[in-house]
């Protein structure tokens, strides 16, 4: 099965397509399902904002993040194969999807739609904007989902 071509340009677009996916089932194409996405989304997006507790050094974010930020902002798309950082993985799941976990999520979805902290601090990039960093969650969390097929084919 292929998987879909999908962008969400709010928090209020991920927040729908994931609710759609928890109420019509879906198939992976990929590896992980619903839950494993939204511990990613969240521990990415709370990482964003309250930090990770490190940086990359100075030259990754300069040179190689910041042209796949460049990238991902241009086309509203990420390259796939681009490997996850460890602490950002998310545990092994069952393929049951645990709701507590994806309406954790949600609500850090919401958070983000409206956090305008400092990005000064941010692990991946130097001189990103609060704008510019939530629009790269949509288009993150719209890569990780678009791995996940509705049964409804909608």
């Amino acid at each position: 099965m292929k998987r879909r071509t999908l962008d969400l340009p709010t928090a209020a677009a991920v927040i729908d397509d994931i609710d759609h996916l928890r109420a019509v089932g879906y198939t992976k194409t990929k590896r992980w399902n619903l839950t494993q996405i939204c511990q990613h989304l969240d521990a990415t997006m709370t990482g964003g904002m309250d930090g990770f507790g490190f940086r990359l050094p100075w030259i990754l974010r300069r040179t190689v993040v910041k042209w796949g930020f460049g990238y991902a902002l241009k086309k509203r798309k990420l390259m796939s194969g681009t490997p996850t950082l460890p602490i950002l993985q998310p545990p092994a799941s069952t393929d049951r999807d645990d709701n507590e976990v994806i309406d954790r999520c949600i609500a850090t979805i919401r958070r983000a739609a409206e956090f305008n902290g400092s990005m000064k601090e941010y692990a991946l990039l130097d001189d990103l904007s609060p704008d510019d960093w939530r629009d790269f969650m949509w288009i993150h969390a719209a890569h990780h989902l678009s791995f996940l097929v509705p049964h409804d084919g909608a």
